[in-house]
């Protein structure tokens, strides 16, 4: 595909979930006439595990969007849509139960979401935002340089075009509603489309698995209004693998457990009956409160299908996680999110990292385009740059990995689900 660049974005996003929003009120923060298109596919009817959000996150959301995020968030919170985070419990080191309680945490609680809300809350903070960056004429007439934007249009495809010695990026989507075919143009390119980094394949870039994990979850329904007052995380250890619990809004509770896709276990949590037996047979705390709160099963929710679901829940990395041109007249392309690094759920941190990177990116974009605009040269190699994304990437999985073998060997069962992660 070819053509004349009608139509200039400096950013185009790929993807709207928690990364990508961030690149974009990131970007807004640091340089608010950048202009960016956001183009997300979400699908607002189906239910999103990794409902998890620390307290910490706090920081992050009220820098993103002072106006906006955080207060919704609390509004949602004590109208129940979300649920505040008391602790975390777990049975892990030994069979007896610990807590580690919010009150020692000077961020606070942290929240247990209903994801597809709060992500509803970071895209509607990014429409706002778009409002803000106005259309304006480039140089000559010859083009014209968009504001920021959002649509809902499913990702097609990607072609790096050059014309009078610059390249740009020529984005292809399909238009959720019309089913009709558009391109976009832009210089920088954001993949933030999930594990499936659906724009970096498209570049050549392939993903590298650590392990094989998998995550079999299922939501719960209780017919006792209130009576559930657990507000904590609850993990708890058996010899295949871990499970977690936690509470949500109106009235349900979800169940996840972990184990590697090779293990006789994983086809039995595909079944409810299984699912079911699993946990009853291997957990204590986690069947008690289901039990006791008279919690059942649902049938399903929309997205089609009933629980048990399942989703990859190993730890990846993306090569390369992207690639910036050396000079002002290239494009460059990097991936956030669970596209570029994704975490094994243990870690509770794919959520708070990916707003994080993303804000990063979004920021370190902004300087750079800002410097462009004034002039200003890079003789500095780019390894030695403190804006240099891949060192970031890099400081991130170095910390996850240490952390990660760290908890892992502190599991009191010697199976070979927790020996192969005990092995460097």
């Amino acid at each position: 595909m070819s053509g004349p660049a009608e139509t200039m974005y400096d950013v185009i996003i790929v993807g709207g979930g928690p990364a990508g929003c961030a690149v974009a009120l990131g970007l807004e923060r640091a340089n608010p006439s950048a202009s960016f298109l956001l183009i997300d596919d979400t699908d607002p009817k189906t239910f999103k595990i990794g409902e998890s959000l620390p307290p910490e996150a706090q920081r992050i959301l009220r820098y993103l969007s002072p106006n906006s995020i955080f207060p919704k968030l609390g509004e949602d919170t004590r109208n129940g849509v979300h649920i505040s985070c008391t602790g975390n419990a777990s049975v892990w080191e030994s069979g007896e139960l610990t807590e580690t309680f919010a009150m020692m945490n000077p961020f606070g609680m942290g929240w247990h979401l209903d994801r597809v809300h709060f992500e509803e809350t970071l895209r509607g903070a990014v429409e706002d935002v778009s409002l803000k960056v106005q259309p304006m004429t480039t140089e000559e007439g010859k083009g014209k340089k968009s504001g920021s934007g959002f649509v809902k249009a499913r990702f097609v495809g990607v072609e790096k075009l050059e014309k009078g010695g610059k390249e740009s990026w020529c984005v292809q989507v399909e238009e959720l509603e019309m089913k009709t075919v558009k391109q976009y143009h832009s210089k920088w390119l954001i993949d933030a489309t999930g594990r499936k980094a659906s724009v970096a394949h498209k570049l050549g870039a392939k993903i590298t698995k650590n392990d094989n994990l998998l995550a079999f979850y299922a939501v719960f329904s209780s017919p006792l209004p209130d009576k559930d007052r657990d507000r904590r995380t609850l993990l708890e250890a058996s010899p295949t693998g871990w499970w977690y619990t936690s509470q949500l809004g109106n009235n349900l509770r979800v169940v996840v457990y972990h184990t590697d896709d090779d293990d006789p276990t994983a086809k039995q949590a595909r079944k409810r009956e299984g699912f079911l037996d699993l946990m009853q047979d291997q957990t204590e705390y986690v069947s008690k409160i289901i039990e006791g709160m008279d919690y059942r099963i649902l049938s399903g929710t929309g997205g089609g299908g009933g629980y048990p679901k399942v989703t990859a829940a190993c730890s990846s990395i993306l090569e390369p996680s992207g690639e910036e041109a050396e000079n002002g007249d290239g494009c460059s392309w990097f991936a956030v999110g669970d596209a570029a690094i994704a975490f094994d759920p243990l870690s509770s941190q794919g959520m708070i990292t990916a707003l994080q990177i993303g804000c990063s990116v979004g920021t370190i974009i902004a300087k750079k385009l800002r410097d462009e605009a004034e002039g200003k040269g890079g003789a500095k190699s780019m390894e030695q740059d403190e804006d240099y994304i891949p060192g970031l990437y890099r400081k991130v999985k170095d910390d996850y990995d240490k952390k990660k073998l760290y908890f892992y060997s502190q599991c009191r069962f010697d199976t070979e689900f927790w020996a192969r992660r005990r092995r460097v």
